[in-house]
């Protein structure tokens, strides 16, 4: 049976193109586009792809990420590969974490899309050479041997830091914990000093390197 693919992207434009190529390869088949996050969500729901070619950057409520992350909680066994022109850490981390299996770049080209698709289906993961690249650096770079986050950090300090590593934004984060985003702000600030990091992505990474997501899962704290 062929692999079947739905094409999510805004643009029309970059969706036939697609679709042509892919028409001419009698292993995949293209079932449906959508042309919004939402669209995308119910298009899975309707039509059941093995793998969803997805955009980052679309019109509504519901961007590539957070759309990601509902189709995989709907339906694990779908896979999604990012197709976006953005390489930077800000949409490489939270579209991993939301469950993206490869992460691709509009300039691929046609046969390693196809290639991709491919792999997906099996449950093997693509990287951009510069995503990957990116990744290596960030989990290579971020161990901070001479801090322990389990006495470190605060009680709801360890709670924010949880979701973050959980692809939540700044709003998510305070409708969970039920406090304001300025305050969820200061805390972020806070782990970050006392972690000694930069930004969020790398309070993620490091937050993957600890265990401190699994270890959240069955316990607070040590």
């Amino acid at each position: 049976m062929p692999i079947k693919v739905l094409l999510v992207d805004d643009h029309r434009i970059v969706r036939q193109g697609v679709r042509a190529f892919l028409h001419t390869l009698a292993d995949i088949q293209v079932i449906a586009e959508a042309d919004s996050g939402a669209a995308a969500v119910a298009a899975v729901e309707d039509h059941q792809p093995d793998v969803v070619l997805m955009d980052l950057e679309m019109p509504g409520d519901l961007d590539g990420i957070a759309a990601t992350r509902q189709i995989r909680k709907r339906r694990p066994e779908t896979q999604v590969i990012v197709v976006t022109s953005h390489h930077q850490d800000e949409y490489i981390f939270p579209a991993v974490r939301a469950g993206a299996i490869s992460y691709l770049l509009k300039d691929v080209e046609p046969d390693e899309l196809a290639a991709a698709i491919r792999k997906a289906a099996q449950g093997e993961a693509v990287l951009d050479s510069r995503v990957a690249s990116r990744i290596v650096q960030e989990l290579q770079g971020l161990r901070k041997e001479d801090v322990n986050p389990f006495t470190e950090l605060s009680e709801r300090e360890f709670d924010v830091l949880r979701l973050i590593a959980a692809g939540k934004s700044n709003a998510e984060i305070a409708e969970t914990l039920v406090i304001g985003e300025s305050t969820v702000k200061t805390h972020i600030g806070n782990i970050l000093k006392k972690l000694h990091l930069d930004d969020r992505t790398q309070a993620a990474v490091y937050a993957w390197q600890e265990g401190i997501v699994r270890r959240g899962q069955s316990h607070k704290r040590d």
